[in-house]
């Protein structure tokens, strides 16, 4: 029997969906643009069963759910859509069983003894191609390979690699390989087909979260998160596997990525916790990359660790952001980067084919209090779509409606000769009031202009990450939905 989920992390725009689908020919308002031909994957945590299993659920968190994909192939102006589970180890372990069998994410102590030779992997935090692969990713395993077509077949790594346009390589890491509380991470490089070319194992500083990376010409930078992992917390009533710790500062590690005989360097901020990069590259010998940043603790479903006894409690503010690190710096301290971006904003994507070469446009949801009658809103999603001119030092605001929130967009060029930021940016959005979901798609020569509208006639669980791949990247080897059966002529009934 499966429960009702009482929890606020899984309520309104954010209650599990529990199924797969596929319907062609969805509702669009407006026209497509002729140039997209692709389709749009993405992912969402979506628990099958009441994550109840350890202490009845108390401790559970927002982004403990099984990965389901979404994927919408577009093509001549239509749209088609397909909401698969991943199947995982983990996944079909609990449906056998016919409940929750594990416990806290990432917390291997809290699983029924029954699973713990089970692969604790959810694959449920990106989706990305890369060597004509369709991967599943999340930190704690390894990547699940999807067909393109039935999405979902199963192969640690990050949950966000990124890819050199310039040599088609994909940079990622694995971090914590040896346990979860160790401060162990492995960074790597695949080629265009796949295949290794470069491997490196280092010591972080700590062992907390590194959620995101930067890529330049020469180097990876590990942006460290000020969690504290320690296994000993868990059985305490308001205890953790991870701790967020107020006299940890921010990490960033500076890897060389091509070679193995240059020194790794890690440089300290103050305590904050950066998360997603955006733009990123090297200029005057010295590594630039943007990121968002968050002061204090964002993920308020795991403790804190305060710095001081004072209990007042501390407002959480994120801010987009510009570090700048020399590699031939005498000291480890970082200077407070530049504030590009000062309004609650996070998700920011650029255009990926000017990736380690500084670029001039960034796309990236935030929040408009002036678009909501109650800016308490910003507690429960992002309302708004944004681009910043880098140039410009702009920052241009589009509200896709009252009562609609926004997920991560993706852009998609014109055309492969196209100018930087010339094309079409996807995202899905959450309609509130009228209890459904809708890709909108602008065209970023008038970014105030919603060109087309899809219209899925039903909810889905709010999502993290996803990509837009053109068709050209997966080849088809079949039709996206399988065509109904053929009936013959049909006659009316006498």
């Amino acid at each position: 029997m499966v429960r009702k989920l009482n929890y606020d992390d899984f309520s309104g725009a954010t209650r599990p969906f529990r199924a797969d689908v596929e319907l062609d020919d969805l509702e669009v308002e407006g026209k497509i643009p002729p140039e997209l031909d692709g389709t749009f994957y993405r992912v969402m945590h979506d628990p099958y069963y009441p994550r109840d299993y350890y202490k009845n659920g108390s401790k559970t968190i927002p982004f403990d759910g099984d990965g389901s994909i979404s994927a919408f192939r577009i093509k001549n102006g239509n749209c088609a859509f397909k909401q698969r589970y991943v199947l995982t180890e983990r996944f079909l372990a609990e449906r056998q069983a016919g409940r929750a069998m594990f416990g806290i994410l990432k917390t291997p102590f809290s699983h029924h003894p029954c699973v713990r030779a089970v692969q604790d992997n959810t694959a449920n935090t990106n989706v990305i191609v890369h060597a004509g692969k369709l991967l599943a990713l999340s930190e704690q395993g390894p990547p699940y390979e999807l067909d393109p077509r039935q999405i979902p077949k199963g192969a640690p790594f990050t949950a966000h690699p990124h890819v050199d346009p310039n040599s088609g390589d994909l940079v990622g890491y694995g971090y914590g390989l040896n346990g979860v509380e160790s401060n162990d991470c492995t960074v790597w490089v695949l080629d265009k087909n796949g295949k290794k070319t470069f491997e490196r194992t280092l010591t972080m500083p700590g062992n907390g979260f590194v959620h995101d990376c930067a890529i330049t010409e020469n180097y990876a930078v590990l942006q460290q998160m000020p969690f504290v992992a320690d296994a000993r917390n868990v059985e305490k009533p308001d205890g953790h596997m991870w701790t967020y710790d107020e006299s940890v500062p921010a990490w960033f590690g500076l890897v060389p990525r091509k070679h193995l005989d240059q020194p790794v360097r890690w440089f300290k901020w103050k305590n904050a916790m950066p998360v997603h990069t955006g733009a990123s590259w090297e200029e005057d010998g010295k590594v630039y990359f943007d990121t968002s940043v968050a002061i204090g603790n964002a993920f308020p479903f795991l403790p804190t660790k305060k710095e001081s006894s004072d209990e007042s409690g501390q407002t959480v503010t994120v801010n987009y952001v510009r570090f700048e690190i020399d590699p031939q710096a005498e000291t480890d301290r970082l200077d407070d980067p530049e504030v590009l971006v000062n309004v609650p904003c996070e998700f920011p994507r650029t255009d990926e084919r000017f990736l380690t070469r500084r670029s001039r446009y960034t796309f990236m949801d935030c929040f408009d209090p002036t678009a909501v009658a109650d800016p308490a809103l910003l507690y429960r999603g992002l309302n708004c779509l944004a681009r910043y001119d880098n140039e410009a030092k702009t920052l241009e605001v589009m509200s896709p409606g009252p009562g609609v929130l926004v997920q991560e967009p993706c852009f998609s060029a014109r055309g492969p000769n196209a100018a930087e930021g010339d094309g079409f940016l996807i995202t899905l959005v959450d309609n509130i009031p009228l209890e459904r979901n809708e890709i909108i798609i602008q065209d970023t020569r008038d970014f105030q202009q919603v060109v087309a509208r899809v219209i899925l006639p039903f909810r889905l669980r709010s999502a993290v990450h996803g990509n837009w791949v053109d068709a050209e990247r997966i080849p088809e080897t079949g039709p996206f939905i399988e065509p109904l059966p053929d009936m013959g002529r049909l006659y009316p009934v006498n």
